[in-house]
């Protein structure tokens, strides 16, 4: 834990807090300790996180309009990103884990990965105070932040593509409904279709409804060539995502 706290550049007063954020929730499974993990630290933790990126987009990116703000946010406090954040830690080494995780590679799972760095700055919130936190989570972020505003890097929001796309050949809107929900929070897995003309076109899953929609968004725009007649979508919809995902 010192070498985690040494990158993080933050030593926690608490040592069972830091330990409860280091604990996936498969580590207790049907032991005493059942229900002692990192979930509701998760919960917090990623709401301070979405805090700290908002107000240092919002001081940084004085000349950017409010829907660009909102692209460059949902990019940066995704969990792809957070898992490459944490990755800059070492954090999937000192994830507390059950034996089934372990075997199933739970250390490079960008989810189980990216949700114990949102519980990790829950815990560091809790520990300090939100200035501590502020400066962590900055310089955690520092080098992807830079890369980001200091290119001409495109960030893709897929719902924003489809919509004009079809705007543009069908002149109507495509429609998203939620055909799952799973879990129970703050845990939880959301399923959603998007439907053009009543005819399913793509769907995807995420943590929350906004993220089902994007990938579900992406899918469609992948796949929209089978529904109507135009020339090839430019690759730039398509962005890579990591292994382990």
């Amino acid at each position: 834990m010192e070498e985690l706290e040494k990158k993080l550049g933050y030593r926690f007063k608490d040592r069972d807090l830091l330990r409860s954020a280091l604990t996936h929730k498969s580590f207790n499974e049907g032991g005493k300790n059942h229900g002692l993990d990192n979930e509701r630290l998760e919960f917090l933790g990623d709401s301070v996180i979405g805090l700290v990126i908002t107000d240092y987009l919002y001081r940084r990116c004085r000349d950017n309009r409010e829907g660009d703000l909102a692209k460059l946010r949902a990019h940066l406090v995704s969990s792809n990103l957070l898992f490459k954040v944490a990755k800059t830690i070492g954090l999937g080494g000192h994830i507390l884990l059950g034996r089934g995780e372990e075997k199933n590679q739970g250390r490079r799972n960008s989810k189980i990965v990216s949700s114990c760095f949102e519980g990790l700055i829950g815990a560091l919130y809790l520990d300090s105070d939100f200035a501590t936190a502020t400066a962590v989570i900055v310089e955690c972020f520092r080098e992807f932040l830079e890369q980001l505003l200091n290119s001409e890097m495109r960030i893709n929001d897929y719902k924003s593509e489809l919509q004009e796309l079809i705007q543009k050949h069908k002149n109507i809107l495509p429609v998203y409904k939620v055909t799952a929900e799973i879990g129970k929070p703050p845990a939880m897995t959301f399923r959603v279709a998007v439907y053009m003309e009543n005819s399913e076109i793509g769907s995807g899953s995420g943590r929350n409804r906004r993220e089902a929609e994007q990938e579900a968004a992406l899918i469609a725009l992948k796949n929209i060539g089978n529904f109507m007649n135009f020339e090839k979508l430019s690759e730039t919809f398509f962005a890579e995502k990591p292994k382990g995902s």
